[in-house]
């Protein structure tokens, strides 16, 4: 499923006039969630999850072409962790 079919499957649910304002919304939602947890806030969605940034410590990797160590510098990265109904119902596979 891509953005266009989940604004689809919103604008039909929420009975929206039209797919293009189910876009809209869906586009806000995302922008609003995207510029939080860069600001480090994180955003929690009830039965749904979490968003966050968290710190990826720095490490030691291997090409493994060349065997050569490479040194990864630390550095923040998005975040979600699923909640406690989101995992119940992926795990039921409905």
């Amino acid at each position: 499923m891509n953005k266009s079919d989940l604004a689809e499957l919103v604008a039909k649910q929420a009975k929206l006039p039209s797919k293009t304002a189910a876009k809209r919304a869906l586009d806000a939602t995302l922008n609003a969630i995207m510029e939080a947890v860069a600001r480090g806030d994180s955003v929690t969605l009830a039965r749904f999850g979490t968003f966050q940034a968290v710190v990826r410590k720095a490490a030691r990797r291997f090409n493994p072409r060349t065997r050569q160590p490479i040194d990864v510098p630390a550095k923040r990265v998005p975040k979600f962790k699923a909640g406690r109904k989101f995992k119940q119902l992926v795990s039921k596979g409905r």
